[in-house]
């Protein structure tokens, strides 16, 4: 396990990751965060104003225009189609590609809704771009089913609570389980297991540790070495600030992942 398993100090272990903003705006990340369902855009908001203050470039939300009497409309907000629920309906999905393809990362927020519409939108959404995906709280839940399409795909980051991973492992039928009383070292065996077959990056928290997992190689953190505690890291703060790590630093999915968690 030592050939794969490190632990992370409050000093870091990628000394190659600038995690300070660039000084040129060109240069600190076109961002697209996307999210939202009728009457429920918090998260975007939040996710948004988190963005600013970490010093991404330049910050678009995507939003379904069933918020469009909610929201003010600028030059920052894109709306696009939304379905009968309020969610991003079939319409979007157009729309949705453009911007992505506009950005150097997509962020799934959540707060999105579970209709079969915005399902198939954020399915979608993640194998037709070519952009970093890193998608996060309830936007996992949304599609988890249909894992075994975009699990594959090179590019996309996962900051997941254990109980949606261990709904992601029975989706794709993976021969190794995740249980929530694991012990922590179970679950990094599992973890490095699981992205060596996926190439997708993953971050979580368990029993007080923070876990990164990319291509075999897992990182974890004393959650009580960094900001967060069991509950606010997965307010979408961390989540954005992988984002940021990962534009400024070119396609270092995972060292960007495991740096951000001690900002």
């Amino acid at each position: 396990m030592d050939r794969y398993w490190r632990t992370q100090g409050k000093e870091g272990l990628f000394a190659d990751i600038d995690s300070g903003k660039p000084e040129q705006k060109q240069l600190a990340g076109r961002l697209l965060i996307l999210g939202g369902c009728g009457g429920s855009f918090f998260a975007v908001a939040n996710a948004m104003a988190k963005a600013v203050e970490v010093g991404i470039g330049e910050v678009k939300i995507l939003l379904p225009d069933s918020l469009k009497k909610q929201v003010p409309v600028g030059p920052d907000v894109i709306f696009a189609p939304s379905g009968a629920s309020g969610g991003f309906g079939k319409q979007a999905l157009k729309l949705g590609l453009a911007a992505a393809e506009e950005a150097d990362l997509v962020l799934m927020i959540g707060d999105m809704g579970k209709n079969s519409e915005t399902v198939t939108f954020a399915e979608e959404l993640i194998a037709g771009n070519t952009k970093p995906v890193l998608v996060t709280r309830d936007a996992v839940d949304l599609i988890t089913t249909s894992a075994s399409t975009w699990l594959e795909r090179e590019g996309v980051i996962l900051c997941a609570a254990l109980p949606q991973l261990q709904k992601l492992f029975r989706a794709v039928y993976y021969p190794k389980m995740i249980a929530l009383s694991m012990p922590t070292n179970q679950l990094i065996e599992t973890l490095h297991k699981f992205t060596i077959t996926y190439p997708v990056t993953v971050v979580t928290c368990h029993n007080g540790q923070v876990v990164a997992a990319k291509g075999g190689e897992v990182v974890s953190t004393k959650l009580e070495d960094t900001r967060y505690s069991p509950i606010s890291i997965w307010s979408g703060e961390l989540a954005v600030k992988i984002a940021a790590l990962r534009m400024w630093n070119g396609q270092q999915d995972f060292a960007a992942s495991v740096t951000a968690i001690l900002m």
